[in-house]
């Protein structure tokens, strides 16, 4: 396992730009009114049964701070990740990561695959990080490997123009990390992995449940409630999410709209306030392209989609805060999604 963490972080360091659902971060998460099955198991359970049948695969890759690494001399700094090097190698990580501040991710892939069929469904998701900590000389890096294995089970009732829908969907995760290393640890390690012994792993693994429930009226009205981590998670505690939507169709062109609040429970402060406020808009013309723009606490994110056949492609570009102070360090990524989705 130590020296497949390795070779994972030698991978990721070596690659342009590697790459969750991506689709739904280009709205900025804001689609739990959307009832797209292929957002069961990421954003709202309730989804299972908005189709008979499905299968999703997607895989998709983000770098993050993605504007000030376009300013240093990429290119040149990932051959000299390659060079095996060590003085090359140790500079151009440092001139990487200079303008890394805090902890926040590199560069993070994730692979999935969810099942559905007439309400219940099946999901395994994967992903891989790099992590940086601190800043400029004194940066350290760590990876970690992702895992979580959900099920559910939904139903939904149908009535003239009324439509309800609830389910809910336990899910096992782990976790497996290794403790921040320096730079110049971290080259040892890319030139011989034997050194990895010395390095500290941690493992997590909790058992949690989502449930959601999704109901749409006349006129295109929807509304959404999602309680997320029943039990314990690796990442956050029990939460509430609400949110409201609208959308329609005229033609060739449909129109989806949201605003919403996450983890209503711990609100309270305006700075929680903002943290919580998503909103987004999706403009589809015809069943091909797909533009997507949305809000999640005070920051922007946009996105492209194209369907063709049954590939879905998704590029988006959005920004993150990682500050300890709010607003005061935001970062923005670039993402790539490629999924099968049938």
């Amino acid at each position: 396992m130590k020296r497949f963490l390795v070779l994972l972080m030698i991978i990721m360091m070596a690659l342009p730009a590697s790459s969750s659902s991506l689709r739904a971060r280009a709205r900025s998460n804001a689609v739990l009114t959307s009832n797209d099955v292929y957002f069961s198991f990421s954003h709202n359970p309730a989804f299972l049964s908005a189709k008979d049948y499905s299968v999703s695969l997607p895989i998709s890759a983000r770098v993050n701070n993605v504007s000030t690494l376009l300013k240093s001399d990429l290119i040149n700094d990932i051959k000299d990740l390659s060079s095996m090097d060590e003085q090359r190698m140790m500079a151009s990580l440092l001139d990487l990561l200079r303008d890394f501040n805090g902890t926040m991710p590199l560069l993070t892939l994730s692979e999935s695959i969810s099942f559905t069929k007439n309400g219940f469904g099946m999901s395994l998701r994967v992903e891989q990080e790099v992590i940086t900590d601190g800043g400029s000389v004194g940066a350290s890096l760590s990876a970690a490997i992702k895992g979580e294995m959900a099920t559910g089970i939904g139903f939904s009732y149908d009535w003239k123009d009324y439509y309800l829908a609830l389910a809910i969907a336990p899910k096992f995760s782990f976790r497996l990390s290794t403790g921040p290393v320096g730079i110049d640890t971290a080259v040892a390690i890319m030139l011989d992995n034997n050194l990895f012994d010395n390095v500290e792993i941690y493992q997590e693994i909790a058992l949690s449940a989502d449930a959601g429930l999704y109901a749409s009226f006349p006129y295109g009205f929807k509304a959404s409630l999602v309680l997320r981590n029943l039990g314990y998670a690796i990442d956050g505690t029990a939460s509430l999410d609400l949110a409201t939507g609208w959308g329609n169709k005229w033609g060739i062109i449909s129109l989806d709209t949201e605003i919403g609040l996450k983890d209503v429970t711990h609100l309270r402060t305006n700075v929680d306030l903002m943290r919580s406020f998503n909103a987004s808009v999706s403009l589809s013309i015809t069943d091909f392209i797909t533009f997507d723009a949305g809000l999640s606490g005070g920051y922007p994110s946009l996105g492209i989609e194209a369907d063709i056949f049954f590939i879905n492609l998704t590029l988006a570009y959005y920004f993150e805060d990682y500050g300890i102070v709010y607003g005061l360090s935001p970062r923005d990524t670039f993402a790539i999604e490629i999924s099968l989705l049938l």
